[in-house]
């Protein structure tokens, strides 16, 4: 999918929620239109860096409500710049398996 065509589809949902905030019923129509919704989590890992002023690297985790981490990516920073990537396979699960004991997610 194109850059255009998602930038195109935000602005048009954009355009729909500012005049949602104008009308209470169909605020409220619109609310009980959802079909759903899903509880997702992010925390940050900062990794631990020898030259914090240089370089920097961490995690993204995303945890569903049951505190399993259900994604994960991996983001690198040196001199300003940065990139981030996806986890799959073989690295999320370690990382699953690394860090998924370790946090505790409590929703009422």
């Amino acid at each position: 999918m194109s850059a255009e065509k998602i930038d195109k589809e935000l602005k048009k949902r954009i355009n729909q929620f500012k005049k949602l905030l104008k009308n209470d019923e169909e605020r409220e129509s619109f609310y009980n239109s959802i079909c759903g919704s899903e509880i997702l989590v992010r925390i940050e890992i900062f990794l631990p860096s020898g030259n914090p002023e240089k370089y920097y690297d961490g995690l993204f985790l995303y945890l569903n409500d049951e505190g399993k981490i259900v994604s994960a990516e991996y983001y690198y920073n040196e001199g300003g710049k940065g990139a981030i990537t996806k986890l799959e396979g073989d690295s999320l699960e370690v990382v699953r398996d690394l860090f998924e004991d370790e946090l505790s997610l409590e929703i009422e």
